[in-house]
């Protein structure tokens, strides 16, 4: 039986009707056709609540979504992300419907993220419907960027945002917006910078110096935005951006591992024996060929073996173009948006670089059909290349080509609303090799909503999904050895799920759900030198979550459970999935009219698990144990005035010392930070 590892204990008493936590300070809102493909429930992030937080990170701002879990380090690439246990390589991350599969290195986070720039953020969990786009197998975090609009108030013209921010566990940060309208025109520049110094890890945390620092996790964060907006008539908007983000620091090779850890290093060195050299150990490996994460100096003491892990100074940057139009009452077509875009992330590493460079559209079209019914259809074109530093004879760059097409109808037939899609997706593949392949495949979902009263609704939907061949690694696909099978398929999804939603009262609201999942045809990479259809993912679990809300008390409690488990042979687990354990989000807050004050504790707590899709430094596949913990976070929200907002937090206020469940287990995994007080003033004009 599961272990809980709570540091508060009450909570055990709210447990008896927890389910799907909702973003803390958020209601339930109505969407149509967001998830179960029909009206349904959702849970979002928008502006008001990034601009009362301290956090500076994608982990931060989604801390109250239990079935998502970020890994260790300071923001930026050492960040490995799930849902519901599904790995990084299987969920996307959109930013105004631009998104790429692809990656450098599977030691390094795909997503690069800064919430400064964000007004909404969206969460897809599972296989997603007919109009979910490209490759949406196993979820997706979507957001969309702020707009000079979002923040003129009325009767303004022109506007300002100044923000900075201090963290005890270290770091300091500063940014600014200006925007402003003239006509039919608006605009909007905005930066932001971030500075990280090597963080300290919680009680007990030591390194092999003896100080509590988390070596190589310092970061330099970079995330500027620039828009502009014509309104072609009342009907009708273009919107042209450029974003970009930056990471630069000295990272680790490996950036999910950190070597540095003192309780390590007799597990990593029983092979060693004292007073053996740095120069007696020949290539990072001991007498038996493994490789070693430490050694032992002349004087009998571990010290990292920095040449297994190769730290040096890295720079991360992502530049993405993005071209919009939005248009709306056009006789049949009821809205309808369209964007081209085009993005391009380098990996500056000692002077070499790769890339990676994506350019895509996607049209989409809604149709009203009479009041009751509803059909969404579109195209979605998305080309990849990927650049490493270096072509070897007879190399080539990977290239793929994505197309899609949808056509999704929504049916209301009073308390029923039944929703049917179809969707085709086709890639044409060029691997390191030069070797190409190609392959299509028919998508279908369905989705049924029951209101069976005003305040209690049941859904249920079958969706399916499939996502093309990703490249090998571009940072070391240079040499050109990697090719495809000839009979090389998509990954295909299946997702089942059934939920409800109900309101009690207009104070309080519940919600859960169950959902069984299967990926077959999981790309795998035989002797290191051909990518095929070698693996087989399985999922299934829970969530369940309450709200209740009086006057200006708030309260929120979730739970979300999954058992991710990969049958074959994959090129690494953890970019499929991970074992997670069960995990319990819980928030207490409350908001005074006169101060307008808001004070508010946050907890997340995850049991112990132990599973195969896990592994350790080692690169063994064996079942893998993690250990439980519990977090305590604490905070306050002064908005003083219109133009003023100070916002204080005490994250982790216990210093728990403590690992995430989204990366790779075992002793040299990297923890997570310690105590950290923070404060963000921000003001308006």
């Amino acid at each position: 039986m599961k272990k809980l590892h709570f540091t508060l204990m009450p909570l055990a008493a709210l447990v008896a009707f927890s389910v799907q936590a909702q973003t803390e300070t958020l209601d339930l809102i109505d969407v149509v056709a967001e998830h179960t493909g029909a009206k349904s429930k959702t849970n979002v992030v928008t502006l008001n609540d990034l601009n009362r937080r301290t956090k500076e990170d994608l982990r931060g701002v989604l801390s109250a979504e239990p079935s998502i879990n970020f890994g260790g380090g300071n923001g930026g690439t050492s960040q490995w992300t799930t849902i519901r246990g599904m790995g990084q390589d299987q969920i996307d991350l959109k930013v105004d419907n631009v998104y790429s599969d692809a990656q450098f290195f599977h030691h390094q986070s795909r997503f690069i993220f800064d919430p400064s720039l964000i007004k909404r953020i969206d969460v897809r969990k599972g296989a997603g419907s007919a109009s979910a786009g490209i490759g949406a197998t196993s979820g997706s975090i979507e957001a969309t960027t702020v707009d000079a609009k979002d923040l003129l108030r009325d009767g303004q013209d022109f506007g300002f945002k100044l923000n900075a921010g201090v963290s005890s566990n270290k770091g300091h940060s500063q940014g600014a917006t200006v925007y402003g309208k003239a006509g039919a025109f608006d605009a909007l520049v905005s930066g932001n910078w971030d500075t990280e110094e090597n963080y300290k890890g919680g009680k007990g945390y030591t390194n092999l110096d003896g100080k509590n620092t988390v070596e190589n996790s310092a970061l330099g964060q970079r995330g500027l935005l620039a828009k502009l907006g014509w309104d072609l008539s009342d009907d009708q908007r273009l919107v042209l951006s450029h974003r970009q983000e930056r990471y630069h620091g000295e990272r680790a090779l490996r950036e999910e591992f950190d070597f540095t850890q003192s309780y390590a290093a007799a597990a990593r060195n029983t092979d060693l024996k004292n007073g053996q050299s740095l120069s007696n150990v020949f290539a990072g490996r001991d007498r038996r060929g493994n490789n070693t994460y430490y050694i032992l100096d002349r004087n009998g003491n571990y010290v990292p073996n920095y040449g297994n892990n190769d730290p040096r100074y890295r720079i991360t940057t992502q530049n993405t173009t993005n071209l919009e139009w939005t248009g709306k009452n056009m006789g049949f077509v009821s809205e309808a948006k369209a964007n081209l875009y085009r993005m391009e992330i380098s990996r500056d590493d000692a002077g070499t670089k790769a890339k990676i460079l994506t350019t895509g559209a996607n049209v989409n079209f809604d149709s009203a059909i009479g009041d009751s019914h509803f059909v969404k259809y579109g195209v979605n074109v998305r080309k990849q290349e990927g650049k490493p530093a270096q072509l070897a004879a007879g190399a080539h760059n990977q290239e793929k080509l994505d197309t899609g097409v949808y056509v999704e109808g929504i049916w209301g037939f009073g308390p029923v609303t039944w929703t049917t899609g179809a969707r085709y997706d086709h890639f044409d593949f060029t691997a390191s090799n030069g070797k190409k392949v190609s392959g299509g495949d028919f998508n279908p979902s369905t989705g049924l909503i029951w209101e069976a009263t005003k305040d209690l609704s049941f859904n249920a939907n079958l969706n399916f999904a499939s996502r093309s061949p990703r490249f090998y690694e571009v940072a070391i696909a240079g040499a050109g050895a990697v090719s495809v099978a000839d009979d090389l398929r998509a990954e295909k999804a299946r997702n089942t799920e059934i939920g409800f939603n109900y309101n009690f009262s207009d104070s309080i609201s519940l919600n859960g759900s169950y959902f069984w999942q299967k990926v077959k045809n999981a790309h795998s990479l035989l002797n290191r030198t051909v990518i095929y259809n070698g693996a087989l993912l399985r999922n299934q679990g829970y969530e369940l979550g309450a709200a209740y809300k009086y006057d200006g008390f708030k309260a929120r409690l979730g739970v979300a459970d999954s058992t991710p488990e990969v049958y074959g042979s994959t090129a690494d687990n953890t970019v499929f999935a991970v074992a997670t354990g069960r995990t319990w989000t819980a928030g207490l807050s409350y908001t005074f009219a006169q101060p307008d004050l808001e004070l508010g504790w946050r907890g997340r707590f995850v049991e112990s698990e132990t599973g195969t899709p896990s592994r350790g430094s080692s690169g063994g596949e064996s079942s893998v144990k993690q250990a439980g913990y519990g977090v305590n976070d604490f905070y306050a929200s002064w908005k003083a005035n219109q133009n003023l907002t100070v916002n204080v937090a005490v994250n982790n206020a216990f210093n728990k010392s403590y690992k995430s469940h989204s990366q790779r287990a075992g002793v040299n995994s990297l923890t997570a930070a310690g105590r950290d007080f923070r404060l963000n003033v921000a003001y308006t004009f």
